[in-house]
């Protein structure tokens, strides 16, 4: 045996590395063998791994060391080239394969102090330890082996600096494999942290570190890409646990460097960009235990890298960078406007224009993602700017930044179906936000470009092109998956034709949602534009043109924003708004707005606004020729004939179908009250007036039957409570409450149309009883309809308009919860409630009060009231200044919820047969 060893010395001697390769492939299958090469590791391990010129050889001796441990899924997954930056997953090993581990990564351990031998360049080159390093990092395969270092802690840091730090080589992979090393160390281990951030002299030094930034030269950028990650991710560790460390690192001039440097290049080295960026987010962290001069020393990091990237930065190519860099350091309004100050704002056009242009290749979709974050960023730097406008220096800014009626075209052009919604919604909010803060220079430009636009393709022969999120019903499923479809082209394309609405509201939830989602920012814009023109008196005829095409489109959607702002206007006694509504009404595609909605889009007049505004307007504008109107007429009485019997007491016990039923009837007898009241027939057909009266005693028998189930269940509530049971969940408006705000509120709606053009009080015939219910002998319920809408009629437009925007005001940033309650959901019908209510969210997203400059609000006409803006708007016509309290939204938490339509249906029959009635008295009365 002696002389066997001795041969395999002398042999190892001439041919070290086929002899270690022998043995690497003996040990795991010969316990002799096994046994002695552990036993003489300390003969051979330095020799071999550390001291050898060869590289081959060192190699070998780490395949040697692998084979000593008694694993094969150990050894098999050992591979000398594997990513030296990606911490070892754990393993599971037998106890005595773990001692033997530890019994070889201890002797490595060992090693460390003498491993400083083999670290001058000049002699020993740069790859001797890499080795030894990569071995070391491949034995954590638990938190056991990482707490093993701590009493070698020291002789690491005397290896790294400053043998490895401070010399001036572009490459030494030495220092990365020990920083790989290091760096996994502390992965997961606190205590190993600690031994950096306790030790003074290590935290004083540990920033130093030799980097050459040689973008050009790949051997550099290889060698810093699988360096720097591991660097900077220990610095960020050790801020992770030492505010003081943190601090400390934040002025120091080589992060400064990092980040001037090495974050533009985020493609090259992804990974260090990271780790920067994740240290930022440090810096940058304010804690409640902070001092005055430590938040100031936050404040002065984030304005001197601000200017940095400012500086440094090329917008064209670097707009990872700035989106990464302004995500973490516009925190306030002083940061984003030190961005406005310094040209920043002409850097991020420049990112924009790059990304625009890159959006429509055919390899380049995966920009979208840095379209929407930089819009993002955008946003928040104008909305900082606002409240600023009348400072010199912001003005100043905004002047010099010339790109910003190119930039508001280029976001118009990617509103088209091939834009995700994340994307058409940041840029229709930027938009908004150009307008608001440069109202004059962008009416004057994306006006006319609008309309022109929306009048092409309604007039011309030019093939629309789709794209995947089209609102289509055969793909709603499909639409996730097509996400990769590239625009042909930029173009601006939100018009909707009739031809392109596959299904009318209220007959498929799921497309009626979708068509919403899809269209509503886009018109809630163009009617920011209207409220805008009318602040700066620029409501020009185009932009009239541009208001009622849109509205035109928008008609399948039931918005009743269009509604509301002109009632608004035809309300105002301003000249501005009298010479806004005469154009308004020469307009030949108004006529056709509300032609539409008699002809086709009725159950829109179930809406409130739109039926107040439909009186305010009908008798102004010529929509149908006098046998049209008769014909019209015809058809509604024809279809209350034939529909009145279908409201049955039976459907009380189905509340969505009674809802349905009620609002095709209460559509069709809104349309003929309106109809009747502009152009009254020569004769009214003998068969409505009956008609008429069987349908209100429908309503009535209904609405009993309703209140006698909804007593009952309120004393069946009363009752399992007496006795312990689960209550159950309370309803946001009670029955006697909904009655109260539905009679305050419908029968001013119905009265106010009874002899438009008129102020006096028509005639009324005898009172009808309102409708029953359990709350009859409320305080509010003395009166009768009829004498409700006396007391409406009698108040004058412009008061009536006044407390109509005092309370929209008040209920345009209420929400009505949503529950479950099976029972309240039939009563209120479901359609009707979530259409409003829909409205209502997306709404009151665009109140103009708050949006506004504040030195441009004493400009809009005080008539106007800067009431919030919405698609819904409000629930009726305001009460009256006489009116019961009890009726006001402060009174009622959900008086901003839709009416009941069957209730709503029973004023509208008290209105209809109210106009009837005095129609036949009449004789012919003239209009």
């Amino acid at each position: 045996m002696v002389k066997a060893k001795s041969t395999k010395t002398l042999v190892i001697e001439y041919n070290p590395s086929q002899c270690l390769d022998w043995l690497a492939v003996q040990t795991p299958r010969n316990k002799l063998a096994h046994s002695w090469v552990l036993q003489n590791m300390e003969n051979w391990v330095e020799r071999f791994l550390l001291a050898h010129n060869y590289p081959r050889v060192r190699t070998s001796a780490a395949y040697l060391l692998v084979s000593l441990i008694p694993s094969n899924s150990f050894r098999q997954m050992f591979r000398s080239t594997r990513s030296l930056h990606l911490p070892t997953r754990e393993l599971p090993l037998s106890p005595d394969t773990t001692v033997v581990l530890h019994q070889v990564y201890n002797l490595l351990l060992g090693l460390l102090g003498r491993a400083k031998l083999y670290v001058d360049a000049s002699v020993h080159g740069t790859t001797k330890l890499v080795q030894y390093f990569s071995f070391m990092t491949y034995c954590l395969i638990s938190k056991t082996e990482k707490l093993m270092f701590s009493g070698y802690f020291m002789d690491l840091w005397n290896l790294f600096q400053p043998k490895l730090s401070e010399p001036a080589i572009a490459t030494n992979h030495n220092k990365q494999a020990l920083l790989s090393f290091w760096y996994n160390m502390c992965v997961d281990c606190p205590e190993n942290v600690r031994l950096v951030v306790q030790n003074p002299v290590v935290t004083k030094n540990i920033a130093f570190n030799y980097i050459l930034a040689d973008h050009d030269d790949q051997e550099v950028v290889l060698f810093n890409r699988g360096m720097l990650p591991a660097y900077y991710g220990i610095l960020r560790m050790c801020c992770e646990q030492s505010p003081a460390f943190t601090h400390q690192l934040a002025s120091h001039q080589n992060i400064q460097w990092a980040f001037k440097n090495l974050t533009p290049h985020a493609s090259q080295y992804p990974g260090a960009v990271e780790e920067l960026f994740n240290l930022m987010q440090l810096f940058v962290a304010q804690r409640a235990d902070m001092r005055e001069e430590e938040l100031e020393d936050v404040k002065q990091f984030k304005k001197t890298t601000i200017s940095c990237y400012l500086r440094c930065l090329d917008g064209r190519s670097c707009w990872t960078t700035l989106i990464s860099a302004f995500r973490v350091l516009l925190e306030n309004d002083e940061d984003r406007l030190l961005v406005v100050f310094n040209r920043g704002l002409i850097l991020m056009t420049e990112s924009f224009n790059t990304l625009h242009m890159m959006y429509h290749e055919a390899t380049a979709c995966h920009v979208t993602g840095d379209l929407v974050e930089l819009l993002s960023i955008f946003l928040s730097v104008l909305k900082a700017t606002r409240p600023y406008l009348q400072r010199k220096d912001v003005k100043q800014a905004l002047i010099q930044w010339q790109e910003r009626i190119d930039f508001a075209h280029k976001l118009l052009t990617l509103l088209n179906s091939y834009s995700p919604p994340e994307l058409r919604n940041a840029c229709l909010d930027v938009l908004k936000e150009l307008v608001l803060l440069s109202p004059h220079d962008f009416l004057h430009t994306l006006v006319p470009f609008l309309q022109h636009n929306h009048c092409t393709y309604h007039h011309s022969n030019i093939p629309m092109s789709f794209g995947p999120y089209l609102p289509c019903r055969e793909n709603i499923k499909l639409m996730g998956a097509k996400n990769n479809i590239r625009p042909p082209r930029p173009e601006l394309n939100m018009c909707l034709l009739p031809s392109m609405v596959e299904s009318s509201k209220g007959k498929d939830e799921v497309y009626d949602r979708m068509l919403l989602d899809y269209f509503l920012s886009y018109h809630q814009f163009s009617h920011l534009l209207c409220r805008v023109a009318i602040n700066c008196e620029k409501f020009t005829e185009t932009l009239v043109k541009l208001s009622v095409l849109i509205a035109y489109e928008g008609l399948p959607l039931h918005l009743a924003i269009f509604p509301k702002l002109w009632t608004e206007l035809c309300q105002s006694q301003s000249a501005l708004a009298k010479t806004c509504v005469k154009l308004l009404c020469e307009d030949p595609a108004f006529s056709e707005y509300i032609k539409c909605i008699l002809m086709d889009e009725r159950t829109f007049l179930n809406n409130n606004v739109a039926y107040s505004f439909l009186t305010c307007f009908l008798h102004k504008v010529q929509v149908l020729s006098g046998p049209s109107c008769s014909n019209l007429i015809s058809v509604l009485v024809t279809n209350l004939l034939s529909e009145q019997s279908s409201l049955q007491p039976e459907l009380i016990a189905h509340r969505l179908e009674l809802s349905k039923t009620s609002g095709l009837l209460n559509a069709d007898l809104r349309a003929l009250v309106l109809l009747l009241s502009v152009s009254p027939p020569q004769a009214v057909d003998p068969a409505l007036g009956p008609a008429l009266q069987e349908l209100l005693a429908r309503c009535r028998v209904c609405v009993q039957q309703r209140s006698a189930l909804e007593l009952e269940a309120k004393e069946h509530k009363a009752k399992a409570e007496e006795e312990g049971a689960t209550p159950v969940k309370r309803r946001r408006v009670k029955p006697e409450q909904q009655e109260a705000l539905t009679s305050d509120t419908e029968t001013r709606d119905s009265s106010s149309l009874i002899d438009p053009g008129t102020e006096q009080d028509p005639p009324s015939p005898s009172p009808e009883p309102g409708p029953p219910t359990a709350s009859s002998s409320g305080n509010n319920m003395d009166s009768s309809p009829k004498e409700e809408k006396m007391e409406a009629s009698s108040s004058s437009s412009s008061s009536s308009f006044s407390s109509s925007s005092s309370s929209l005001l008040q209920e345009a940033g209420e929400e009505p919860e949503r529950h479950n309650d099976e029972e309240e959901e039939g009563r209120r019908g479901k359609g009707q409630s979530e259409e409003v209510q829909e409205e209502k969210e997306a709404g009151s997203k665009t109140s103009l009060a708050p949006l506004l400059p504040e030195d441009s609000a004493a400009a809009f006409p005080s008539s106007l009231g800067l009431v919030g803006e919405g698609p819904e708007g409000c629930i009726g016509p305001a009460p009256s200044s006489s009116s019961s309290s009890s009726s006001s939204p402060q009174a009622f938490p959900g008086a901003s919820s839709p009416p009941d339509m069957l209730d709503m249906l029973y004023r509208t029959v008290e209105a209809t047969i109210a106009i009837v009635t005095k129609l036949s008295v009449k004789g012919l009365p003239t209009s």
